[in-house]
């Protein structure tokens, strides 16, 4: 039997209809308001006067409906929503007097969800999603692909002028059924960390693709929230490990902003309001799942952030080149974009902040090199004036060239550089340290370690701070760097959990190649949407073994992205800049800023003190207890299912990678695949000291201090520095040349120089003194002593 409405409900329902769905923040945007009645399908009526729209919740108790009114010119009055909440009887009565109203007749039903409302040049139009995919399970809510959507004229017949004609093909370019996701009941607009935290009233509508259509729904029509979907633009996947019969549920989920967002070489750098082109925020959620909703359950998630260089700077793409010289456009000695955009990381994510720049430091035509130096003078600018233990910390290194150099390994730097990131930043971990690993660290902390705990956790760890990766595309070479950086990251999480007995993962096992598969998958979906291609370059680029079937994908994904650079970029660009930014009603418009694009629509320029000091020293956190709703979405009591129809079922797992193997007998997939352990280390000759330096440190990276790569490999001061390539189990020419070139000393030389010089201190005593003393005399002297 149907369950009757709540009082609860009913007030809501009022509360969301009298606020229309939305309020105007403190920069006068307008926030886009989550609901708190979740309605799931939609069937649609249309008359020559109106337009009726019935929704129903997933678990068909709750029922609305919604008229538009198509003879009314005045937007504000165009829709009204019924008050009353149907139930599964009353609805009956409601739906069977719409349908015996006079030229009413049913336009669509079963529609999964509205993606908002569009005015080209006349007349509103009505964008719906008619076809739905589940792609991810997180605590009993899912999260959906578009498949197919369809837009609906509101104006009953239409006259569709060329240039009405024109602007639709252009919003149509912007094709809706490729990585755009969205979920009823669950806030993919922001990490878990922030949902577990606290349920927040509002969708960060920095990356909702769609908020200029959900602002004409809330703003312009006054309808409330319940009737849209806010749809994220970017990657989501989930697969499993097949531990020994029990399950490990692995999500990776991309968000790109919305906002100075485009193609390759039209969007590049920074705008003036401090937003940077290919805004990706990467999440990885590594969770068990024993119980369904998230009070109660073990989820651990890592955060990671790639975005260009946030400097004013572009690329000509007019001639053949295929690596077009970059110009800086504008060079501003306080950098007021650049300190705009780390504040908003330090708002979003908190303190440290940790750049990754993989970019060239030498060419022998200064491209990218030349945009690293302006880079790292703009975080030495603003450091200058952050707080200690505040500071961003940079790390400029070459992977091209550290590449193309034979002695180094790629790969082991960067686990050495993720390991100490993820030491600093930490990871969210939902649930209290479990006591076998707390002993554990007991059991091998050293001697005054500062990092070692001197008591166990029984709080929830968070996240603070970030890793922001970039290249110059923040295609290639971050996604291999955020590959690894994930990798390191999941066997982090997998030790949190209690799955591994320590946190390390062998590039061969089952689990490696899993995230690293997915990491793929999510660099080539990002490559596609920002560069026109697959990636150039992937982990397998960056491997010793790598083989000439990988060289020769990279050349055919190069010629294809230049291709589609040349030719089909424009067009791209001006779907993706209507659909984003020139789709909102000007009645809407008038109202608020859709877009914060202008210096007038930002705030002040300070030269100074740039930051939040609150957001720079702790992120923030949203009190208000969270209200889960997966229950109705997840559970279907009165709908015959099967074990087999069941979601998970179908996500990829380790499992497949052993098809002849049961549930039982599955190896695991943390054992090295190969069979064979990995030779040691070559032992290394006995070179001078002074060329030694501090580099002999690095034949094995998992045996040594982090924190003592760490401080050769990354600044930790507030001066940025451009730090050389380095070389792992082996001696490269690198190694003598460049301190030719560039002659310094180092400590250990110092050292060894003051040993040497004061190496006769001790036989000062037996020196022969003047000759107006006598000898014997002397010698009487010394044998009295």
């Amino acid at each position: 039997m149907a369950t009757e409405p709540t009082a609860s409900q009913m007030e809501d329902a009022s509360e969301d209809t009298t606020a229309a769905a939305g309020t105007f923040s403190s920069a006068g945007e307008i926030q886009l308001r989550r609901p708190r009645i979740s309605l799931t399908t939609f069937d649609i009526y249309e008359s020559r006067t109106q337009l009726c729209i019935i929704g129903s919740s997933k678990a068909e108790n709750t029922y609305r409906i919604l008229r538009i009114d198509r003879t009314q010119e005045d937007i504000s009055r165009m829709a009204t929503e019924d008050a009353k909440l149907y139930t599964k009887h009353s609805i009956v009565q409601a739906v069977q007097k719409i349908q015996n109203t006079p030229g009413m007749r049913t336009v669509a039903t079963g529609i999964c969800g509205i993606i908002g409302f569009v005015r080209f040049t006349k007349g509103l139009y009505l964008s719906i999603v008619t076809k739905r995919r589940p792609v991810a399970l997180l605590g009993g809510h899912y999260i959906f692909h578009v498949e197919d959507t369809r837009l609906l004229s509101i104006t009953y017949r239409p006259e569709r002028t060329d240039r009405e004609e024109r602007y639709i093909n252009t919003f149509k370019n912007v094709d809706l059924t490729k990585n755009f996701y969205y979920s009823h009941t669950y806030d993919i607009t922001r990490t878990l960390q922030q949902n577990m935290r606290g349920r927040s009233l509002w969708y960060q509508g920095t990356v909702v693709w769609n908020y200029q259509l959900l602002v004409n729904a809330c703003a312009g029509l006054a309808v409330g929230p319940e009737w849209t979907v806010a749809l994220v633009h970017g990657y989501i996947d989930q697969s499993r490990l097949s531990v020994l019969g029990r399950d490990v549920f692995i999500t990776l989920i991309a968000r790109r902003s919305r906002i100075f967002a485009g193609v390759r070489y039209l969007k590049r750098g920074v705008n003036d309001a401090g937003f940077v082109a290919n805004d990706v925020e990467t999440e990885q959620i590594v969770a068990t799942m024993e119980v369904t909703g998230f009070r109660g359950g073990a989820y651990t998630a890592y955060v990671q952030h790639r975005g260009s260089i946030p400097l004013f700077w572009s690329q000509e793409t007019a001639g053949i080149a295929p690596k077009p010289p970059i110009e800086i456009n504008v060079r501003d000695p306080y950098f007021v974009e650049a300190g705009r955009h780390f504040s908003s990381l330090f708002e979003r994510y908190g303190a440290p902040v940790i750049v990754l720049s993989l970019i060239k430091t030498k060419e022998r035509a200064r491209r990218e090199s030349a945009l690293g130096e302006e880079f790292s003078e703009g975080l030495r600018y603003l450091n200058q004036f952050l707080p200690q233990g505040s500071k961003i910390r940079y790390l400029a290194w070459d992977m091209s060239r550290a590449k193309k150099n034979r002695q180094e390994d790629v790969l082991a730097i960067l686990e050495v550089i993720a390991e100490e990131a993820l030491s600093l930043t930490g990871f969210f971990h939902s649930r209290p340290e479990l006591y076998a690993n707390y002993l554990k660290k007991q059991r091998e902390k050293r001697p005054g370690s500062p990092n070692a705990a001197n008591s166990r956790r029984l709080t929830p760890m968070w996240q603070k701070g970030v890793v922001r990766s970039n290249c110059i595309d923040c295609l290639d070479r971050t996604n291999a760097a955020q590959s690894i950086i994930g990798k390191v990251a999941l066997a982090h999480q997998l030790f949190a959990l209690g799955i591994i007995a320590h946190p390390h993962l062998s590039f061969a096992t089952d689990a490696a190649m899993i995230i690293e598969e997915m990491y793929h998958d999510l660099g080539n979906t990002v490559a596609l949407q920002y560069g026109g291609s697959h990636l150039v370059n992937t982990v397998q680029t960056y491997r010793r073994n790598t083989n000439w079937r990988s060289h020769s994908r990279d050349i055919v994904e190069a010629l294809r992205r230049y291709y589609s650079n040349s030719l089909l970029d424009v067009e791209r660009q001006e779907a993706i800049t209507y659909f984003v930014e020139r789709t909102v009603l000007p009645e809407c418009a008038r109202k608020s800023t859709a877009v914060p694009s202008r210096p007038s629509q930002v705030d002040k320029p300070v030269f100074r003190k740039w930051w939040n000091t609150l957001h720079a020293l702790e992120p923030p956190i949203d009190k208000e207890t969270a209200d889960d709703a997966y229950w109705n979405e997840y559970h279907q009591p009165f709908t015959y299912t099967s074990l087999d129809s069941l979601f998970v079922g179908s996500l990829n797992s380790s499992a497949s990678l052993h098809p002849q193997a049961n549930a039982r007998n599955t190896p695991s997939p943390f054992v090295d695949r190969t069979g064979v352990r990995p030779p040691p280390p070559r032992p290394m000759q006995q070179e001078p000291k002074w060329l030694k330096a501090e580099t002999e440190a690095y034949t094995d990276p998992t045996a040594i201090s982090r924190s003592d790569i760490y401080s050769r490999v990354c600044a930790r001061t507030a001066s940025p520095q451009i730090l050389q390539p380095l070389s792992i189990g082996g001696w490269g020419t690198d190694g003598i040349t460049e301190p030719l070139q560039e002659p310094g000393v180092s400590r250990a030389e110092r050292e060894e120089y003051e040993k040497y010089v004061h190496q006769f201190e001790s036989l000062k005593s037996w020196i022969v003194p003047p000759s107006n003393v006598l000898y014997s005399e002397y010698v009487e002297s010394r044998n009295r002593k």
